[in-house]
């Protein structure tokens, strides 16, 4: 069997529906060998404290306005901005409106560069994924 070439993966904009949670939603969308999406979607006001990563990160703006602390600057993550944190950086969210931003955590491989095509290491694939092109929904 072979790996597949691509993931299309959807529900990344889907909004906060956890009834009346104090937390923002978050949804594992995709885990790949070298990176997991996540889509975490905020109501105005909610927070995600500050905590940090044990890997890079990227963050992309989805909808609404969320606010992103790192590093004491405070950046706005709107549709259409991201922002990449190294590992173990303290970062922080806060929502100023209803929104949703794509969590993008690059961890790599252990073994880089000696994985074939066709072999995969044991725990790294999505269930839901097909061959030559994959969809993972993330409703």
């Amino acid at each position: 069997m072979t790996e597949p070439l691509f993931t299309y993966l959807t529900g990344l904009a889907d909004p906060n529906r956890d009834g009346e949670s104090d937390r923002p939603a978050i949804k594992r969308i995709n885990r790949s060998e070298s990176e997991t999406i996540v889509r975490l979607a905020f109501r105005a006001g909610q927070v995600m404290a500050e905590h940090l990563a044990a890997h890079p990160i990227v963050v992309l703006g989805q909808t609404g306005a969320i606010d992103f602390t790192v590093d004491g600057q405070t950046l706005r993550l709107e549709p259409g901005t991201a922002i990449r944190v190294d590992a173990r950086t303290l970062h922080s969210l806060h929502a100023v409106s209803d929104g949703t931003v794509t969590l993008v955590i690059v961890h790599g491989t252990q073994e880089r560069g000696t994985q074939k095509r066709g072999t995969q290491n044991r725990g790294t694939r999505n269930r839901g994924t097909q061959d030559r092109g994959t969809q993972a929904q993330g409703t």
